[in-house]
């Protein structure tokens, strides 16, 4: 698996996340949406960035459940749910090939309107699992505001500073996750070694800072010592 791989982005900010916003922690099947995103990522992982023997298109992997379940550590019926919210969003197609499922990842062969998703340093060492999953326990709001906040991230991440510079305001609009609960799912990112959180000064006076958002994984050596401002 490579270090980063190509992610669709278009969806995490067209209409300013009208997708990302629809997933809201209410109703009985709340914690599918935390299963999608989670199996959204992976599916991109295993996605084939060039036409193989087996696949004719980009963007197709064909993946068991019990690797779904090793990699995540969801039950198959978390899967299953996943699954049907991705496909409600038309993020996935599902396809048949013989007994086994396709999973065809919507718009990936895009030239524009995508972003670096880590992948090989999310996994164990055998690649049997994805590891900062394991903490996650189905449970709780934070986990998916977390998700959609990474997302987000990755999305908007600035390849010259490597980071993501977005306001409370314009990460609440994006992903529909409360201004209150922005700072805690930030800091689980950040414990999850999702994220690492740099601060910079602003022009507003001497003392102003603000805050950029770093992807763990991309590019490592460039941060905030070695990139300086953004140009404008």
């Amino acid at each position: 698996m490579k270090q980063w791989v190509k992610m669709p982005s278009d969806w995490i900010k067209d209409g300013e996340g009208t997708k990302l916003r629809s997933l809201k922690w209410q109703g009985e099947e709340k914690s599918d949406y935390i299963a999608a995103l989670m199996l959204y990522l992976i599916f991109v992982h295993h996605a084939n960035d060039e036409i193989t023997t087996q696949f004719d298109e980009v963007g197709r992997c064909s993946i068991t459940y019990d690797a779904l379940l090793a990699i995540t550590g969801l039950s198959k019926a978390k899967i299953s749910g996943g699954i049907q919210v991705l496909k409600s969003l038309e993020l996935i197609l599902v396809l048949q090939n013989g007994n086994r499922n396709v999973y065809v990842v919507k718009n990936y062969g895009e030239f524009s309107g995508w972003a670096k998703l880590p992948a090989k340093r999310l996994y164990s060492r055998s690649m049997s699992e994805l590891s900062v999953f394991q903490n996650f326990k189905l449970r709780s709001k934070v986990e998916l505001n977390a998700l959609k906040i990474y997302l987000l991230i990755l999305a908007l991440r600035n390849n010259h500073s490597n980071a993501a510079s977005v306001s409370y305001e314009k990460i609440s609009t994006y992903t529909g996750v409360a201004r209150n609960d922005i700072r805690k799912a930030l800091s689980f990112l950040v414990t999850q070694g999702l994220v690492h959180v740099d601060q910079h000064s602003t022009e507003i006076n001497e003392y102003s800072t603000s805050s950029r958002y770093r992807p763990c994984f991309i590019d490592a050596y460039k941060h905030q010592g070695t990139s300086g401002r953004v140009p404008k």
